[in-house]
């Protein structure tokens, strides 16, 4: 294919945009009224910081899951030599090291995946363009490594460099001293397009990292904290190296969440023509917005999750048959259930806002258990927090899902609150639940303060058809 045919043709098979229907031939055209994203793309110093910040997020991300299993294992094996210890110690690392390396080799296997996909989709303009075998296993061997986010990084850079190195000077009249424009050449656009793809697969493996990993690892490491009283009294004389770790490792995921989301934000608005960039500031609000409505409901449902099974129980996990014959579910099971009918109702309300993310209208055909697929992912999302589906009004379906996190977060924190009034003083119990509501209600007013003055497009929030979306 002609280098100057294969921009159009790269634009059309790997963007997710709609297209214009002509209504006189059943084909799908393309609009010449909104240039393709690629031509607006543009890599700069704020482009690399970006790509670096996201470098440096992931490699400190593995260094903390690193110490984290070993800490915890250190701390296993030390409880392990006092028989009045019981095993949890060992679960507790089992199950920290599940939860770091599963998500990790999903996230791999996806990303090859979709570099197998682009290929198939650019051929030969591809990702893998004309790369050597020896390239080609370099990649390979640093997915098995489980390290594949860190090579769609420097793909990025490479093609971000390379897209800003493929310019010249157009003149743009035929005359003696007419103006000329800086352009990219045909090759240029090629890099561009590439640095796009790379770019967008990249940001949503980042979120699928957050909410597979981080997400769960944050509330796994809350209720570890809880799980030895002399942490919150102070009067713990070992290991204090493993509470530190534990508590690095919890404000790098809510850091590492948040991003993650402001990060696919922004490359949503980059692939679809006609919307503005965000601002820095913008960008920080969200950032601040992500975090603190997280962290609120991380702290709820840890909180939750930690109330203490009552004496005579073996374990954190164990089903206890008091001394009246009832039954006492251990509280971990019992947010595992609340997490479950959380996630089945959000299934249900994204189900019936008639998502068609798996099944456009120009391709004439519908993929009901695709789409399925997809609510079920997206449910498991809003567990966490709010992501607008749907390019309609948002601010009803936004109100009702902070409104009903509120009051399960404030119903969660509440019965944390009474059932350890035997264990903790009554001034941390009114810390935490203080920093749940807290937290809650500045994610709130960052939330409104985006929206309502941050917004590229604030000016048309109040039309019908433009309203507050993550989308735009």
């Amino acid at each position: 294919m002609p280098l100057h045919k294969t921009v159009i043709h790269l634009w059309m098979s790997s963007s997710n945009l709609d297209l214009v229907q002509d209504s006189r031939r059943p084909r799908v055209r393309m609009s010449l009224r909104e240039p393709p994203p690629h031509a607006r793309a543009s890599f700069g110093v704020g482009g690399a910081v970006g790509v670096v910040i996201n470098m440096v997020l992931f490699v400190m991300d593995i260094v903390s899951d690193c110490l984290l299993a070993y800490v915890l294992w250190q701390q296993a094996q030390t409880d392990s030599t006092n028989i009045h210890v019981s095993s949890e110690p060992i679960t507790w690392f089992i199950i920290t090291l599940c939860i770091i390396l599963i998500p990790m080799v999903v996230i791999n296997l996806f990303s090859l995946l979709w570099y197998s996909q682009n290929k198939q989709c650019l051929g030969e303009y591809s990702v893998l363009h004309k790369m050597g075998k020896c390239a080609t296993v370099q990649r390979v061997l640093m997915h098995l490594l489980l390290l594949g986010p860190l090579v769609r990084y420097m793909d990025i850079l490479q093609y971000g460099i390379k897209m800003r190195q493929e310019r010249k000077h157009v003149e743009m009249g035929m005359m003696r001293g007419s103006s000329a424009i800086m352009r990219r050449t045909p090759r240029g656009e090629v890099y561009a397009v590439l640095q796009m793809v790379i770019s967008r697969d990249s940001a949503m493996l980042d979120m699928m990292h957050s909410f597979l990993q981080d997400a769960p690892q944050l509330i796994f490491q809350v209720f570890l904290l809880y799980r030895r009283p002399e942490l919150i009294t102070g009067t713990l004389q070992e290991s204090p190296y493993t509470t530190a770790v534990q508590v690095w490792k919890i404000a790098l995921g809510v850091t590492a969440i948040s991003w993650s989301l402001v990060t696919y934000q922004e490359e949503l608005r980059r692939s679809v023509p006609g919307k503005v960039k965000l601002t820095f500031c913008a960008s920080i609000t969200c950032l601040m917005w992500r975090a603190a409505m997280v962290a609120s409901r991380v702290l709820a449902i840890g909180s939750f999750a930690a109330i203490y099974a009552p004496e005579g129980a073996r374990t954190a996990l164990t089903v206890h048959l008091r001394e009246d014959g009832s039954v006492h579910m251990p509280f971990p099971i019992v947010t595992a259930c609340v997490l479950g009918a959380h996630w089945l109702i959000m299934v249900a309300w994204i189900h019936a806002q008639g998502t068609n993310f798996c099944s456009g209208e120009e391709e004439g055909q519908s993929q009901p258990m695709l789409e399925f697929l997809y609510n079920c992912v997206m449910g498991l999302v809003h567990v966490f927090c709010y992501m607008n589906l749907k390019d309609s009004p948002s601010r009803r379906r936004m109100a009702f899902f902070y409104a009903f996190c509120l009051i399960e977060n404030t119903a969660m924190i509440s019965v944390w609150c009474v059932e350890m009034e035997p264990h903790l003083s009554v001034w941390f119990r009114a810390v935490m639940v203080f920093s749940v509501e807290v937290l809650w209600m500045v994610g709130l007013c960052c939330l409104i303060g985006y929206y309502a003055f941050l917004h590229p497009d604030k000016d048309n929030l109040g039309s019908s058809r433009n309203t507050a979306s993550w989308r735009d």
